[in-house]
């Protein structure tokens, strides 16, 4: 007992010989302790379990497309004569877009027959030095081969005659369909033109929404199902449309994957003018549910587990899980209305975490 007194003495003597230096110990003390005192718990993000309504979407993204359009094109080069509509261009269904040089076409028909004339001599000359045989009951090898290949020069130019009425024809481009012109390969009348020289017409009274769905998704679509867009072009302006078709084939995207083209028909609509290539986001129903429960996506783990709070402590707890949509859940058994779930599982102390 002498000794702690002995003790407690010396300090004090030591605090009024050193007091700034006491007064600096006991600051870093004080502020130690400060410091390292215990922490209140950091509360763990929950939501409260509701019964709604809940819609299972595919999300996807897609552009408008013309359903009706065709790509015209002459056969030969030849000078291009009239140009009668040009990019951007209202036609209707029989009007002449563009004409080649008729003179030019015209010269090669007739040289064409010409030649299948002489072809047409010569071929029946064959025939009578050889008797009027056929290959078929040919004497020997070689009057067969002479004869199928009087046979073939003929054929060849038969359709060497063909092939030049068709490039007449050709020469004078129609539009089978009204729309507009969406590309002209040409711009004046006067120069040459030839195969690849193209007029492109699309209906714009017949437009699609036509959207890239994954193939791990197709096979929750089906016809009739409502598709809600919205265009970039118009994102005050979204509508609701049924699905109206699904290929049957699959098609290589940009970036490499497997995906099915859906179509929803557009409506014609004088607010708002829908033009080809406009892209847009779209949210394909493909199921519903009605009064039941769901929880964030993020609050399950380890593939049907979510932590339920039970005052302080966390209940691991078992779900069966239903259908899902891009962020929530449908949990068919397992939690209950008004129960509260742990947004993020890594936020809870896992020795604050009991069994079910």
């Amino acid at each position: 007992m002498k000794t702690i007194k002995n003790f407690f003495k010396r300090i004090g003597r030591f605090i009024k010989k050193h007091q700034i230096i006491s007064i600096i110990i006991i600051l870093i003390m004080v502020g130690t302790a400060f410091l390292l005192r215990p922490k209140p718990a950091k509360p763990v993000p929950a939501v409260t379990v509701k019964k709604s309504n809940f819609t299972q979407t595919v999300s996807v993204s897609g552009n408008i497309d013309s359903l009706e359009t065709v790509s015209l094109g002459f056969l030969v080069g030849a000078k291009l004569t009239y140009l009668g509509a040009a990019k951007g261009d209202t036609v209707t269904a029989g009007q002449t877009i563009a004409v080649e040089d008729q003179a030019t076409a015209q010269k090669n028909l007739e040289s064409a027959l010409i030649a299948y004339s002489e072809q047409r001599n010569s071929f029946d000359q064959t025939q009578v030095n050889n008797l009027n045989h056929t290959p078929s009951d040919a004497l020997n090898d070689n009057m067969k081969r002479i004869l199928e290949n009087n046979q073939f020069d003929l054929n060849k130019a038969i359709v060497s005659v063909q092939l030049q009425d068709l490039a007449r024809q050709q020469s004078v481009l129609t539009t089978p369909i009204s729309g507009i012109v969406t590309a002209a390969g040409v711009q004046a009348a006067g120069v040459n033109v030839g195969p690849t020289t193209t007029f492109t017409i699309s209906n714009p009274n017949k437009m699609t929404f036509i959207m890239d769905v994954d193939e791990a998704d197709v096979s929750k679509i089906k016809l009739g199902q409502s598709v809600s867009i919205t265009l970039d072009a118009y994102p005050n302006s979204p509508f609701t449309l049924p699905i109206t078709n699904i290929d049957f084939a699959t098609h290589t995207t940009s970036t490499g994957g497997n995906a099915y083209s859906v179509q929803a028909n557009l409506p014609t609509n004088p607010d708002l003018a829908y033009r080809i290539g406009m892209q847009g986001n779209a949210d394909i129903v493909t199921a519903q549910e009605t009064n039941v429960i769901s929880v964030p996506i993020s609050s399950i783990f380890d593939n049907n587990y979510v932590y339920v709070e039970k005052g302080n402590l966390f209940e691991k707890r078992k779900i069966t899980l239903g259908i899902q949509n891009n962020t929530d859940s449908v949990v068919e058994q397992g939690l209950s209305e008004g129960e509260q779930v742990v947004i993020d599982p890594t936020q809870v102390p896992q020795n604050s975490v009991i069994k079910s």
